[in-house]
């Protein structure tokens, strides 16, 4: 990041100033075991640890500052060493807000915002491999997408960055509109509305008007993309205010994929930008739903002024971010790591990456899946939608894990499609059967939402069954 001054702090944040800086700002952390030198440590009260315990040893560990809140500070005295500052907020987290929102604006570069129920962090990938064709571009790592990360993606901006994009997540109304206010994209993306948080926000509309947010932070002078394929998305671009492309395989669209076709991990698209001639653009990645994330990356880089060879070359460079759609091909399998998050409509889309390379290469489908969160009255619903889907897709091994999964056993098993079907209560249960159900060949897809944990199936499916001295097989 660039070093900020004393002089910025007190312009962004608001709070009570304790002491002086003898040096800039060189970092900003909440973990207090991530501090270096001049780093700026924002303490906050988390459910299960009060960081505000650990200011001394931040300050030890060399923090230049600690953001501390007015009420930790108000029933316990906080030493500041000197050449150090001490800031007393209302709310440390919100105060990091505040700064970060101070540094964004210190930098005059296209930063693309993306966000959606489904594909938001592939499709902020690709967008960032497409800009980097032309420009020094960062990105949010990981899943850093909330108040806490997109803050720290923000400060990550460095002196020779030329373009950002940054990934905005939410469950709850408002939370996509302060994100918004911190980034101020000039370049706003909505992959789609699907049901993923439909628990706190009560229905798809509801998702729509929370990922619309973003747009109170836009105007005239800024573009928004939208996937013209998704339904509630065109009715709302048909009045949206802010300047617009839609784009996805329909015609109607402005910005659409003409051709597709998978070439082994190679996923190959014909686009079409407005009228400009069709571009066939090749990235790494599986699964024609990727197509989105490919259409929106382009219309991204015509809109900050790249050439098509500049964006063809950059999204030939595209890396997926781990536990997304990552495949690996072993001695005994063909596995599809989409194990860091699960909805309805990512289940189906990857459900369906596996069973068209069954098709393809005659090898049985596996589809090991858990429970999708956060779907409140809508889970039982989902979860069927899934495990109908399966079925009649052509699952071949269907294994399920957690208590939400089972109606995705017991909808495909209604389908009588003849899917063999096995559903355990618990991942560790699925863990020890593992081995006797699926075969050497099968295409194992491994999907839940990340806090089932399904990602520790993949070593074990790499490391494959185990023989002990006489040729047992053992999980």
């Amino acid at each position: 990041m660039i070093p900020i001054k004393e002089q910025g702090l007190r312009e962004a944040v608001a709070g009570e100033y304790r002491g002086h800086l003898n040096a800039l700002i060189a970092n900003v952390v909440i973990d207090s075991r991530k501090v270096t030198e001049n780093a700026l440590f924002v303490a906050m009260k988390g459910e299960n640890v009060d960081s505000h315990r650990f200011i001394a040893q931040a300050y030890a560990s060399g923090a230049g500052c600690v953001f501390a809140s007015r009420e930790f500070a108000s029933s316990h005295e906080i030493d500041v060493p000197e050449g150090r500052m001490l800031v007393i907020c209302e709310d440390p987290v919100l105060s990091m807000g505040d700064l970060a929102a101070w540094y964004r604006r210190q930098f005059q570069i296209p930063v693309v915002g993306v966000t959606g129920s489904v594909g938001k962090t592939s499709t902020k990938d690709m967008i960032a491999a497409a800009l980097s064709g032309g420009f020094k571009t960062a990105k949010t790592p990981a899943n850093l997408n909330n108040q806490f990360g997109l803050p720290l993606t923000v400060f990550g901006l460095e002196a020779d960055t030329q373009a950002a994009v940054i990934e905005m997540g939410m469950n709850h109304f408002g939370e996509i509109r302060y994100l918004a206010h911190i980034a101020r994209p000039d370049i706003g993306v909505i992959t789609n509305i699907g049901v993923s948080h439909i628990e706190f926000l009560g229905s798809q509309r509801g998702i729509l008007q929370a990922k619309t947010e973003m747009l109170e932070e836009m105007d005239s002078h800024n573009m928004m993309l939208f996937c013209g394929d998704d339904p509630l998305l065109a009715e709302y671009a048909a009045s949206c205010k802010v300047p617009h492309l839609m784009y996805g395989f329909g015609e109607a669209n402005d910005v659409r994929c003409t051709a597709s076709k998978q070439d082994g991990d190679i996923l190959e698209a014909e686009i079409r930008y407005l009228d400009e001639p069709a571009v066939t653009v090749r990235a790494n990645t599986i699964g024609n739903h990727m197509v989105y994330a490919m259409l929106a990356a382009y219309a991204a880089g015509r809109l900050t002024g790249l050439t098509p060879e500049q964006i063809r070359e950059g999204i030939a460079g595209y890396t997926a971010t781990g536990m997304r759609m990552e495949s690996i091909t072993t001695d005994q399998y063909r596995i599809i790591d989409d194990s860091y998050n699960a909805s309805p409509a990512s289940m189906k889309a990857a459900i369906d990456v596996i069973c068209k390379e069954k098709a393809a290469a005659g090898r049985r489908a596996v589809a090991i899946l858990g429970d999708m969160f956060e779907m409140g009255f809508y889970s039982e619903t989902g979860h069927r939608e899934v495990g109908a889907y399966a079925a009649e897709k052509g699952v071949d091994l269907l294994l399920t894990a957690g208590s939400d999964s089972r109606y995705i056993a017991e909808e495909a098993a209604a389908q009588n499609k003849g899917t063999e079907i096995h559903s355990y209560k618990t991942l560790e249960e699925l863990k020890a059967d593992l081995f006797s159900r699926v075969r050497s060949g099968d295409i194992i897809l491994v999907k839940a939402s990340r806090r089932m944990a399904f990602d520790t199936l993949v070593p074990l499916l790499e490391k494959g069954p185990q023989t002990d001295a006489v040729g047992k097989e053992e999980p």
